[in-house]
């Protein structure tokens, strides 16, 4: 993706969001950048100071539009703002002049031809982020943060990618990275003494040190679905046979007509979604074709397996019955496909009951199910996994999204140290099983020779993640979802 030959180049980019705005933002990093701002920023001084904007008028290269045999006045391009960052004290690590202009598309694509005909080259995708990351001033796992922070779309996606920029995962990660290295060096110290059958260092104070290790890494596997869960948010399906109200309970999740109702059973043919948010948590609600076997209709079928696809892939399901007529034996047969800790009940249409009915009604339709026989506590799954709700009831929005929310509640603590990323969970896996075996060996009493070749595969794992061995596969990897400009 990028090569060494072009990593001393000057490169630019329109930074903010492409069309039309109030400013637009250029940012130009790399060691001419000063010589080429300079020669349209003709208002910028000779040496000018460190995070400091000067305002001016950015014409046309003079000099240049001589030598084309024109006049010598240059053509006034737009009034800006250029910030000076010195080397070192940019978010790349390099020189970097950011151009503030009006936010027109002609002003930008005038403004960046300048600078290309000036020496700069268009910066790639994530150009910037991996000069950042070349130069010391992030490692990778806060490369990749910048990214999850400009794609966040909740509150506490923002703020997990937040704290990750800010270095709680790596922080906690080089705290692991010292103790195997700790390891490390006494094991190769024992490899050079066991001739004259020195012991460096006790086996009890590797132990402890390996369990320090494994308890950090299990932590950090163990916050993974929950860290995606913050990032990409809950993902919940709502099914069940048809007619029995998801259309109108997926209109009340998202606070939208966006699923046509009618009280003919089929309506829904296709898998139909839509994003929402509560308590700064993301929702991606979906609806789905009526679970049914008998079906002559094509379209239908297709839909219904849809259904059943998307019911699989979700973090939650929303099984949906009709109180009104109770929990027919097809819909028990369903619910035995379903694993009790992803799903929750909502018996609908309680509007059209003369009188409240309890959980004592399902239970009793269930008792003898697969379903019934998987949940642990019968009590807890009752008292929030089990709702009698009306479609028609504004209400019932919050009551559910508010249990969902609950379940994960110690998840929103700001300091908590969670991983996101399928790359990390990968590695650090991979790392905790390395640890495991070197304990194992420690245990068996195998020699430091062992122990160390266990052990130096759990520390490249740790490196891969944090960016301190890499290759040009993880590189592009990491870097091909940036957008150009950051």
């Amino acid at each position: 993706m990028f090569r060494g030959d072009r990593d001393k180049d000057t490169i630019c980019a329109v930074s903010t969001p492409h069309g039309v705005g109030g400013i637009s933002v250029i940012r130009i990093s790399g060691p001419n950048a000063l010589s080429i701002v300079s020669k349209i920023c003709t208002f910028l001084p000779e040496h000018p100071e460190s995070q400091r904007a000067y305002f001016g008028s950015l014409t046309a290269d003079a000099g240049r539009a001589k030598g084309q045999g024109a006049v010598a006045e240059a053509d006034e391009i737009d009034e800006v703002l250029a910030t000076y960052f010195k080397h070192g004290r940019s978010f790349t690590g390099e020189e970097v002049i950011e151009i503030s202009c009006h936010g027109s598309p002609v002003i930008c694509q005038s403004i960046l031809h300048q600078l290309v005909a000036l020496g700069a080259r268009p910066a790639d995708r994530g150009e910037f982020t991996y000069r950042a990351f070349m130069n010391g001033k992030l490692d990778l796992v806060q490369a990749e943060s910048v990214l999850s922070l400009i794609e966040s779309q909740s509150q506490q996606a923002a703020k997990l990618a937040l704290r990750q920029l800010k270095g709680s995962v790596s922080h906690k990660l080089e705290d692991i990275e010292n103790d195997m290295t700790w390891i490390l060096a006494h094991a190769e110290a024992g490899i050079d003494f066991s001739t004259e059958d020195i012991k460096v260092v006790d086996n009890t104070v590797v132990l402890n040190r390996l369990n320090n290790i494994e308890k950090g890494l299990t932590e950090l596997v163990g916050t993974f679905k929950v860290g995606r869960l913050l990032k990409d948010g809950f993902r919940v399906v709502l099914t069940g046979l048809p007619n029995v109200g998801k259309s109108s309970l997926l209109n009340l999740f998202l606070e939208d007509e966006r699923a046509i109702v009618t009280d003919i059973p089929g309506t829904t043919r296709d898998v139909i979604h839509g994003d929402t948010s509560f308590k700064g948590v993301k929702f991606t609600f979906l609806d789905t074709a009526g679970l049914r076997e008998s079906v002559s209709d094509l379209v239908e079928k297709i839909g219904i397996q849809k259904s059943k696809e998307a019911t699989g892939e979700s973090d939650f399901v929303f099984f949906v019955i009709d109180i009104e007529k109770g929990l027919s034996a097809e819909e028990i047969t369903i619910l035995d496909g379903l694993d009790p800790q992803r799903t929750y009940i909502l018996a609908n249409k309680t509007d059209r009951l003369s009188a409240p009915v309890g959980s004592e009604t399902v239970e009793k339709a269930l008792k003898n199910s697969k379903f019934f026989q998987k949940i642990k506590d019968l009590e807890l799954f009752r008292k929030r996994r089990m709702f009698f709700v009306s479609a028609l009831d504004k209400t019932v929005r919050a009551k559910v999204l508010e249990e969902l929310v609950a379940e994960f509640a110690d998840l929103q603590l700001e300091n908590t140290v969670l991983i996101s990323n399928s790359r990390h969970l990968e590695n650090l896996s991979r790392a905790l099983e390395n640890t495991i075996r070197t304990k194992s060996l420690v245990e068996s009493g195998m020699g430091e020779e062992f122990i160390a070749l266990e052990l130096k595969e759990a520390l490249i794992a740790i490196h891969e993640t944090l960016g301190k061995r890499f290759d040009d596969q993880i590189m592009d990897r990491v870097f091909k979802e940036f957008c150009i400009g950051k």
